[in-house]
């Protein structure tokens, strides 16, 4: 299986998702980046792996308290999680912020939003492999295989099933799924100095 990237940015990440997601989400989102990842090798991508692993790391993590924000869909939660990890500990420009945060807002959506940039395009193809099976004979099917002894599924539709019902707690966040911009305060990008 493919080496993970080891950087500290990655390493401090991997800490704070693994203490806020289930097994079976965690094993969701690592599965996530390597079927995003192959996918992007057969695609011939050019995209950073690093900013891959962080928008898979944290794309669920909105499900869960403290990263949830009432009456949003998860993902606004989940992104605004990465952006406050981000912000507080890394200097990152806000472009790339404001690029990853996208991707996992528009995660949900039924098609890649490869508009929003390569990660968004990657991510939501990842996802959607994992949890639908859509793109998945892309992949050689011994390196799915492998995917999933490492990451096991176990009971994941289950409790992904869940924690999406639970999420929905008003119209916006039901609505926010697929129109996430409609959710969006003033201030949930970075803005940017041009």
């Amino acid at each position: 299986m493919k080496k993970l990237p080891d950087t500290p940015i990655i390493n401090e990440a991997f800490n704070i998702v693994k203490a806020a997601l289930s097994d079976n989400i965690f094993n969701h989102s690592m599965r996530t980046y390597l079927y995003a990842n192959e996918f992007a090798i057969n695609r011939k991508s050019v995209y950073s792996e690093e900013e891959l692993l962080l928008v898979a790391l944290f794309h669920d993590i909105g499900f869960y308290a403290p990263y949830q924000i009432k009456g949003k869909p998860f993902q606004i939660g989940s992104s605004n999680s990465l952006k406050e990890y981000l912000l507080k500990y890394k200097q990152i420009e806000p472009e790339r912020i404001n690029a990853m945060m996208e991707a996992i807002d528009y995660h949900f959506q039924f098609r890649p939003r490869w508009d929003k940039g390569e990660i968004a395009g990657l991510l939501q193809v990842g996802a959607h492999m994992d949890v639908m099976g859509s793109k998945a004979k892309s992949i050689e099917k011994n390196k799915r295989y492998q995917i999933i002894k490492e990451y096991p599924k176990n009971f994941f539709f289950f409790e992904f099933n869940s924690c999406l019902i639970k999420s929905f707690t008003n119209f916006d966040s039901v609505r926010g799924l697929i129109n996430p911009e409609y959710c969006c305060e003033k201030n949930h990008y970075l803005r940017l100095n041009l």
